[in-house]
């Protein structure tokens, strides 16, 4: 009996830890839900965010106020809880059109060419901000660690 080895797909763009304030909006009139809140990780596909309830999946979503004054709209992946109290839930939301909303100067490499009409060629540095320019090959940037 022979098994074969269990692969992920790879990852279509280099996820990247940040923290960007941004507004997530319920799209479905039947769920009333907006709320500030901050990424935890991007990429051009989506993010997950520190949010303080969960959505259900597939609940449609627009993320506003975004650098550049980028807007976009998605839908909820997953929601999975942070810690055992249930105070935050880290919901990944899946874009409907890929691209860099985010303006990260320099993007990784395979995020190619998807810098949003009029967006900064690069954001100001920031005291204590994610440092956007150390990226990993990996699938995952890991400033700091070897």
């Amino acid at each position: 009996m022979s098994s074969a080895p269990t692969t992920q797909p790879a990852r279509r763009s280099t996820r990247i830890r940040a923290q960007i304030p941004l507004l997530v909006a319920s799209l479905d009139s039947a769920v009333q839900f907006s709320e500030r809140a901050h990424t935890v990780v991007v990429n051009t596909e989506g993010c997950g965010v520190r949010l303080s309830r969960a959505l259900d999946a597939g609940t449609p979503v627009l993320l506003d106020e975004l650098p550049g004054g980028n807007k976009v709209r998605g839908s909820v992946a997953s929601s999975v809880p942070l810690g055992t109290e249930g105070k935050y839930w880290l919901v990944g939301i899946a874009f409907e059109e890929c691209g860099n909303v985010w303006c990260i100067q320099p993007a990784p490499a395979d995020w190619g060419d998807s810098q949003p009409a009029g967006a900064p060629t690069s954001l100001p540095k920031k005291k204590d901000e994610w440092p956007y320019a150390l990226f990993s090959n990996k699938g995952e940037a890991h400033p700091g660690r070897k």
